[in-house]
């Protein structure tokens, strides 16, 4: 039997809505779970429905994969294409386009449909895969990378809204966190296969392997999600409005340009060009006109806005969202720069290094299995929220206070309570700004986190990249007086910690503790964003998995 997510996911609210109709009233607070006690056992997952669950966690399992992986092949690509600096772009690329288009895809497939954006996302990301792998110059990696990235933006996003149409929102913690896994469970056989595949039959299968795990999903999701044909909203005369009309083709083009632009300043600021060069202030200045320029869409459309405006009203929805960017920077700026401790202060090869990450990661899915657990059994999202941005400022303070020479041990267990912050944080986030809304609007509010999210995720590594650079610009000068050729050993130093394993111990001492500094550093703002997070979750009072509508 094929399942029809919405005639599941519609014939369920009758049945809450009548129940809450009897119900006392709905308290605003998170301490009542969303269905009363005698729903607990009114729902069980329908036939086919582990078909769709295996279809969407292939694709998930694959964001997490490509994501850990790239780092194993940036070095080896830049050398066999000669073309060190502009490697950086295999990243960037995908970065971009993943975090520009992921907001489409909520307001999408309301207006599509799921599965056409389904198919779009995993078809965008098996073709951009697949040219990668083919690829014979580093323009045309670049390019196909930023395809794989429009559709890898939509892989997690459009899990998540398959799901929300499945599901009953008060059983949907524990599949969440099984969502959690899959990505955690890739991300940990990219940083641990990553290197294997490279070292024995060459990185251009890091990204060729991900093409049959792609078309398994492709095909398991043709098989088995199956759609009722949509309605169309009425024009102002009574007629209906086609789907075109009812998309917000301005306001997406004007995002897209927007994001794009953004991104562009923060990846060459700081990094390839100085943060003062023209080149990076036009695109952020850009970036933020255009901004401004999408909002104002937003704000009059007559078609279907992909960000409405009211999401981003209100003090649920403002220090939900506060929380959310603060933990997207100091999740990867705390990433960015745990395997620079790994191999600067502990002399780790990089490969040694990307091992030391499987155990932190190892404890993101667990964070998210405990959150699933809480929001199952007792619906406390905002609680969910609290702890782990609190588990993650703890986590980047003791990383702060590690010594440059510390006991081995601390190197192993300090790095675990940020992770397994974030593990608890990130479907705490989601379901807290989920739960402000009405079901119909699950699909965009979704996106909204994941693009938000985002967002700070490339502020976060911008900052900390910002950070390590000026470190190392002002003391390697000092540090590194009096050796030869010492502005060509600096250049190295600054963009290739393996530098440092071919300089004389005394002056390979001294490069280590300027890089040193610049980590404490980099630590530091990480434990600030956490803590900024910390406190803007405390104001996320919403009405818990408990709300109007049921679903």
């Amino acid at each position: 039997m094929v399942l029809d997510p919405h005639i599941h996911a519609s014939s369920m609210p009758i049945h809450e809505n009548e129940a809450e109709m009897h119900a006392s009233p709905v308290q605003e607070s998170e301490e009542q779970p969303l269905l009363q006690s005698t729903l607990a056992t009114s729902w069980s997952p329908p036939s086919g429905f582990l078909l769709i669950q295996v279809a969407i966690m292939a694709n998930v399992f694959l964001g997490g994969f490509d994501g850990t992986i790239t780092a194993s092949t940036y070095a080896v690509i830049s050398s066999e294409f000669n073309a060190a600096n502009t490697a950086s772009w295999l990243t960037t690329s995908y970065l971009i386009t993943s975090t520009a288009f992921q907001p489409l895809y909520g307001r999408f497939s309301d207006l599509l449909g799921r599965r056409s954006c389904f198919f779009t996302a995993t078809i965008t990301f098996m073709v951009g895969c697949l040219g990668c792998a083919v690829a014979r110059d580093v323009v045309f990696l670049n390019v196909m990378r930023a395809l794989t990235g429009i559709g890898g933006g939509g892989l997690m996003t459009m899990a998540t809204i398959i799901n929300s149409d499945l599901i009953p929102f008060r059983y949907r913690g524990m599949y969440q966190a099984i969502q959690n896994v899959s990505y955690g469970f890739g991300s940990i056989c990219g940083a641990s296969f990553g290197g294997a595949i490279v070292d024995s039959i060459g990185w251009r299968w890091c990204f060729l392997l991900q093409v049959p795990v792609s078309l398994f999903a492709l095909i398991m999701g043709y098989r088995v999600l199956r759609f009722p044909a949509r309605n169309n909203e009425s024009s102002a005369d009574g007629r209906p409005k086609g789907i075109w009309h009812q998309i917000d083709m301005l306001g997406a083009c004007l995002l897209i340009l927007a994001l794009s632009a953004q991104l562009v300043g923060l990846s060459l600021g700081g990094n390839i060009l100085p943060w003062t060069h023209i080149w990076v202030i036009l695109p952020l200045i850009s970036s933020l006109i255009l901004l401004v320029a999408f909002v104002a869409v937003e704000a009059k459309t007559t078609a279907a806005p992909l960000i409405p405006l009211k999401m981003l009203r209100g003090q649920l929805a403002v220090s939900t969202q506060i929380a959310n960017v603060c933990v997207g920077m100091a999740a990867y700026a705390y990433l960015f720069t745990l395997p620079l401790m790994f191999q600067v202060i502990l002399l780790d090869s990089p490969s040694k290094a990307g091992t030391r990450l499987v155990l932190p990661c190892l404890f993101t899915p667990l964070g998210g299995l405990v959150a699933g657990i809480i929001m199952s059994r007792w619906g406390k999202l905002a609680s969910i929220v609290r702890a782990g941005a609190a588990l993650m400022f703890v986590g980047n303070l003791l990383v702060t206070l590690l010594r440059f020479n510390d006991s081995g041990w601390k190197y192993f267990a300090y790095v675990i309570p940020a992770n397994l912050g974030q593990g608890m944080v990130y479907p705490g986030i989601l379901f807290t700004f989920l739960a402000a809304f009405d079901h119909a609007d699950h699909a965009v509010s979704a996106s909204t986190v994941y693009l938000i999210r985002s967002l700070g995720t490339v502020w976060g590594v911008a900052v900390t990249s910002t950070i390590m650079q000026n470190t190392l610009n002002s003391g390697l000068g000092e540090a590194l007086s009096g050796i030869p050729d010492k502005w060509k050993v600096i250049d190295e130093i600054r963009h290739s910690v393996s530098a440092i394993y071919d300089l004389p111990p005394d002056v390979q001492l001294a490069a280590r503790l300027v890089y040193y500094r610049g980590i404490r550093l980099s630590f530091m703002a990480s434990a600030i964003f956490a803590f900024i997070a910390t406190i803007a979750s405390i104001f996320t009072r919403g009405k818990g998995l408990e709300r109007a509508g049921g679903k």
